[in-house]
């Protein structure tokens, strides 16, 4: 904000001198502005702001009790001038810890005006009004109001000047961006978007959906990758997308420090919430054009997420935006009230909580070895009603809680399924990493140089392993397990929710538990260790061979020096995932496979 404006010029009698300023009395006391308290001593600053002649054509900036005063002199030399000269400055005086880049472009053009308008007319040097009266002091005035409250300003100075100005905020330069980021949009690009914007740029925004990566994106939209880059910085630089994880039901997410002052206490970021992830809710257009995705590009789409830029606090919207192409107009969320805005509890089967609506009158509890048939026939017209549970804000809270280190998204899915049979799972967790209580803990390889443990025999209890999950197969770390075991991807009496579940989307199966070697923390910093050969995938449909993955990899050979370069402990899993154009469930093989000991690192 500017806080005062002046011109100054030198003066052939009384040397530097203000002719006006804005507000009266700020720079020199005013007999017509006596109660004005002076923002600085005009003395103790006179030599920068009308300088030698050498310094004048640039800009000038001096700090003064709090201010900073911005200048840009100009020296004019004529036979027309006493001593063939003419000396002039406007200076914006601003407050110190303020920004003051957006002010540069100002005071220049200014000058430059003023320079032009006095090398046309004597547009300066004729002006013989008093302080706080004639055209230069109403232009001093009208620019520092029209600035203030609007940023910008259109000023007629004569039949053929006019001052236009326009304050245009300067952004940090955005990030650099990497193939496996994933851009989601926070502003809705259709209310702008028209047939003179960048080629690339109208190719590639369709495919912007919070779900594809960059690299995806660039190969839907058939364009040159390094374009597609510069696209995105783009509109990063702008706000107008976040980049995020690739989302992966493997995936192990955490709550931040952050947690207990945002969504733990704000009742206004939980129904935030509770709009943004409630299926009820969801767009009814498909997330993207349809088009066909290539092998390799699928395999990209289902690896695990990987790092992100940091988010600068206090960039993000009170609201977040839906990341589709474009929402239908007819769905109206202001039609429903508080209460209506929560997600409903899924039915409870068999007591877990893993079950389909019922719409029979009669209750029917299953048979076991603990209970006894029992049919209860309830006539439809006596039953009273009764509001369906929800998922209130404190639920939220907890399943945000319940979130931990060691722990996929998929196991927490397995645990709050009923909870989580009306919550968009993927919008559920973008919305903690946007709203910066939720970080994703990664995972890195890292090669030990030691060479790669012998196997070890393999302990196989029915329904259970070692580690109490269920899977039925237990690797002990350091080993490779080749055995034709079936790796279960959960109980067989799992109910699924369409795309929301794991067991219907995740292309990566549940990892086995970590070592006993592992050190978890609550903590960002801490780091969790298991060895490569303690992994074990599942596939899409629950049950694979991990013989046939061995035999799938004998056939795909691949250069170790290349692999190698990766098993340092800096580049996580999607990164290695991209660039070689692997799934992860090929990468976990491969790790398996390589020639020495792996360890992967959870940070």
């Amino acid at each position: 904000m500017i806080k005062a404006i002046f011109y100054s010029k030198f003066d052939t009698q009384e040397g530097p001198k203000v002719v006006h300023q804005v507000p009266d009395g700020a720079i020199v006391p005013s007999a017509t502005a006596q109660s004005q308290d002076l923002y600085l001593t005009f003395s103790d600053i006179s030599f920068f702001v009308i300088p030698r002649q050498e310094l004048c054509g640039n800009l000038l900036q001096v700090c003064t009790n709090g201010y900073r005063i911005l200048g840009y002199p100009i020296c004019m030399k004529s036979p027309r001038y006493d001593r063939n000269e003419f000396i002039f400055n406007f200076c914006l005086v601003l407050s110190e810890e303020d920004d003051f880049s957006t002010y540069k472009s100002v005071v220049q053009k200014l000058a430059d005006l003023m320079h032009a308008l006095e090398e046309q007319s004597g547009f300066l040097s004729r002006d013989f009004s008093k302080s706080g009266e004639g055209k230069v002091y109403s232009l001093c005035e009208m620019l520092m109001e029209d600035l203030n409250n609007y940023c910008e300003c259109m000023i007629p100075i004569d039949e053929l000047n006019t001052l236009n100005i326009k304050l245009f905020p300067i952004y940090p330069s955005p990030p650099a961006v990497k193939a496996w980021y994933v851009p989601l949009f926070t502003v809705r690009y259709q209310a702008f978007m028209d047939e003179n914007w960048d080629l690339t740029m109208q190719r590639i925004v369709p495919h912007i959906n919070g779900v594809n990566s960059i690299r995806i994106i660039s190969t839907l939209a058939d364009t040159d990758f390094s374009l597609t880059c510069r696209a995105i910085r783009h509109l990063l630089y702008y706000g107008c997308v976040f980049l995020l994880d690739i989302f992966s039901f493997s995936a192990i997410y955490a709550p931040t420090a952050q947690f207990s002052t945002t969504i733990a206490s704000d009742e206004e970021m939980q129904l935030e919430c509770a709009r943004y992830v409630n299926t009820r809710f969801a767009p009814q257009n498909p997330l993207a054009p349809p088009t066909s995705l290539p092998p390799v590009t699928a395999a990209l789409a289902t690896s695990n997420s990987t790092t992100t830029p940091s988010i600068p606090p206090g960039s993000l919207p009170s609201q977040l935006i839906d990341p589709v192409s474009s929402i239908s107009a007819s769905r109206d969320e202001s039609r429903f009230d508080a209460e209506e805005i929560w997600p409903v509890l899924g039915d409870e089967e068999d007591g877990h909580g893993h079950g389909n609506a019922r719409s029979s009158s009669t209750t029917h509890t299953p048979t076991s070895s603990h209970h006894l048939d029992i049919d209860i026939d309830i006539d439809p017209s006596e039953a009273l009603p009764r509001a369906a549970p929800v998922v209130d804000g404190v639920g939220i809270v907890e399943l945000y809680a319940a979130l931990k280190q060691g722990q996929s998204i998929k196991q927490w899915y397995s645990a709050h399924s009923r909870e989580l049979a009306n919550i968009d799972i993927r919008r559920f967790i973008t919305f903690g990493v946007i709203k910066g209580f939720l970080y994703r803990v990664h995972k890195y390889a890292i090669a030990t140089g030691k060479p790669a443990p012998g196997a070890r025999n393999s302990t196989l209890l029915p329904g259970t392993n070692g580690n109490g999950n269920g899977n039925g197969t237990l690797s002990t770390p350091g080993t490779i397990a080749n055995t034709p075991a079936q790796l279960s991807a959960g109980p067989s009496s799992r109910a699924t929710t369409g795309n929301n579940t794991p067991y219907a989307a995740s292309s990566v199966g549940e990892e086995a538990p970590i070592s006993s070697m592992s050190r978890q923390g609550q903590g960002q910093g801490v780091e969790s260790h298991e060895r490569a050969g303690s992994f074990h995938s599942g596939g899409r449909s629950g049950n694979v061979p991990l013989t046939g993955l061995f035999e799938e990899d004998e056939e795909d050979g691949f250069d170790e020096r290349v692999f190698g370069r990766y098993l340092d402990g800096e580049h996580c899993f999607d990164q290695i995932c991209t660039e070689l154009e692997v799934s992860e469930r090929e990468l976990t093989v491969r790790l398996k496979r390589y020639p020495g000991e792996v360890l992967i690192v959870h940070r």
